[in-house]
């Protein structure tokens, strides 16, 4: 049996599970069921939405009333799951492939964990977001992330065994913004639990403003911070920060960061966002988050 699994929070889900349902109608070789379960949405109008998907073939909608983040709803999900399989999806992402759950059941017998990507759909002009998701596309090609199948983990379009999900579930210490994938990513490789990427993307077409986008950005960067030195060979910005301070330009990149930064991030929220400044940005605001652990202000 096949349980997805789509947590959602203030996202209106139904056209995608509406698709799911169409898909999975059409399977023989397995039975299915869908659960979808709101972290504790505030938009009442997309609550009342989400609710009609318990009115369609094998839904649920399950509605919780303490928000306890982004690990341990999935982790809650798979609880009430009845499935061998677990597919987890992102609620804001969306179907364009008829053909997207018949590729997950054909990769059942070659792993226990497989990944089908996303592909970045068209965006507005001059959205941070769009142009950064554009701009590092090619990471999502399936020979890139076949060829390094840890560090490419993402649970946001990903199918795993329950019995593998049970012994390794999302690490709840993982409450806010970003990581929580790449951590289980780590745990997956360290266990010897085989990672195959496919070609069965989402459509990655919601995209935040760039305000909402750069908080979202440095909530994760905190969240970095705090777990580095469990996530060190697996985030590409610790690695340039480690070549930073092997070069001994640690400071001379912090004194920059501190001399632009209001300038960098009034560009990064304006039309004209520059991605190198983002890229900067986000090595200056990592390394003040180290700087303000060190010496903390009184």
């Amino acid at each position: 049996m096949l349980s997805i699994l789509i947590p959602t929070f203030n996202d209106d889900c139904t056209t995608l599970v509406e698709n799911l349902v169409h898909q999975a109608s059409s399977l023989n070789a397995i039975d299915w069921e869908i659960i979808v379960g709101d972290d504790v949405s505030t938009n009442q109008a997309v609550v009342d939405a989400n609710r009609s998907i318990n009115a369609l073939p094998h839904c649920r909608y399950v509605f919780k009333e303490v928000n306890e983040g982004r690990a341990a709803i999935r982790n809650f999900l798979a609880q009430q799951a009845q499935g061998e399989w677990l597919l987890l999806l992102d609620a804001d992402l969306t179907m364009i492939d008829d053909h997207f759950l018949e590729k997950y059941i054909e990769a059942m017998k070659q792993a226990d964990v497989v990944c089908g990507g996303y592909k970045v759909m068209e965006g507005p002009k001059g959205n941070l977001r769009y142009a950064y998701e554009k701009a590092a596309a090619c990471q999502q090609r399936l020979s890139s992330r076949n060829a390094n199948p840890y560090h490419d983990f993402k649970v946001s379009n990903c199918m795993i065994r329950a019995e593998v999900f049970a012994a390794h579930p999302l690490d709840t210490r993982f409450r806010a913004y970003g990581y929580e994938d790449v951590f289980l990513g780590k745990q997956l490789e360290h266990h010897g639990i085989k990672v195959l990427h496919i070609d069965a993307p989402l459509g990655f077409s919601q995209f935040e403003t760039n305000a909402q986008f750069m908080a979202k950005t440095e909530e994760g960067l905190r969240t970095l911070c705090r777990f580095r030195e469990e996530l060190q060979g697996y985030s590409t910005l610790l690695y340039h920060v480690e070549k930073l301070r092997r070069l001994r330009l640690t400071s001379l990149v912090l004194f920059v960061f501190r001399q632009w930064r209001k300038r960098w991030r009034s560009n990064l929220q304006s039309a004209q966002p520059s991605l190198l400044r983002f890229k900067l940005y986000k090595l200056g605001y990592y390394l003040q988050l180290i700087a303000d652990e060190a010496h903390p202000r009184a």
